[in-house]
């Protein structure tokens, strides 16, 4: 009886052992379970913190400052404009188209003071346009013009429109010099190519004339070469083309000498080429008048 007794408080003993250990264990793991939570949700609080953290402002760009005319003597005659691109438009009275061209440089000298180095481009009234350029304090009035009438070719550069696909070119005129008691006269030609953009052209020149001294006329001839440049300034409704040009020439009648030429002109574009006038200066002849004309030859297109 005692030792049944004994194994029955045995077997209670270690049945009691294991289940105080199985509930040791989930309690362990309740506690491991419930830190993580609290671990997770702190960090999620952190990052949500760093993601809603403000920007900083960024520097709003500067208001455009604007100008006001308020001399008595301008705001009578002009009632308003904008400025844009280094030039000014300017809106005017009615009374403005009264006064002359000094009292108008008056007024937008005034202008220029406030608006320095700005052009103006003043609308008159109607299509009626001036321009003024600003030199400083001071303008002076450069264009009047009716857009209604306005040609855009009267305000662009020369365009130098030769005739001929090739840029060979010839040249046939004379030249005259002299005084009362010494002439000289001769028969010019040139034949040449057109350079850089039809600028620019180089040549070989033969002259051949007459020398009069007195009663005493002899025979006279001389070759070269020399070059010219067009100039492509604005002739208002007149296709010409100034030009200045060099050349060098060895004289072989009457007497043999080298000559250094000075050039100058102009070229009138008519007809399929040029009427050429102008000057020129030897070191051994003097001033010469020179004309003539100069022209192309067509040549036709090569068929594939």
């Amino acid at each position: 009886m005692t030792r049944n007794r004994i194994i029955t408080l045995c077997i209670l003993l270690l049945c009691t052992c294991l289940s105080l250990e199985a509930q040791s264990q989930r309690t362990n793991r309740r506690t491991r379970t419930r830190t993580n939570k609290v671990q997770k949700k702190e960090a999620t609080v952190k990052a949500d913190t760093v993601a809603v953290t403000p920007k900083p402002e960024e520097p709003k760009p500067e208001e455009p400052k604007y100008k006001s005319l308020t001399d008595p003597v301008v705001v009578r005659y002009l009632s308003g404009g904008f400025a844009k691109d280094n030039k000014l438009h300017l809106i005017t009275n009615p009374d403005y188209a009264t006064l002359a061209e000094g009292q108008k440089r008056d007024i937008l000298n005034k202008v220029a003071q406030e608006f320095a180095g700005y052009n103006m481009m003043l609308y008159t009234g109607g299509q009626q346009r001036e321009l003024w350029i600003s030199d400083g304090n001071n303008v002076r009035l450069i264009e009047q013009w009716n857009n209604d009438s306005l040609r855009i070719e009267d305000y662009m550069p020369l365009e130098l429109k030769r005739s001929g696909r090739t840029k060979l070119f010839y040249y046939i005129g004379g030249t005259f010099n002299g005084s009362k008691d010494n002439k000289y006269g001769s028969l010019n030609f040139r034949g040449g190519s057109y350079l850089y953009k039809d600028y620019l052209d180089a040549s070989l020149t033969l002259n051949l004339g007459f020398t009069k001294n007195g009663d005493d006329s002899k025979f006279a001839g001389d070759i070269g070469v020399d070059s010219r440049g067009y100039l492509t300034f604005r002739i208002k409704k007149v296709n010409l083309a100034p030009y200045i040009g060099a050349g060098i020439s060895w004289s072989f009648a009457p007497n043999k000498f080298f000559e250094f030429r000075a050039l100058a002109g102009g070229c009138w574009f008519i007809g399929p080429g040029s009427l050429d006038i102008g000057l020129q200066y030897g070191t051994e002849s003097k001033f010469s008048l020179a004309l003539g004309y100069t022209f192309r030859i067509p040549t036709k297109k090569k068929q594939k």
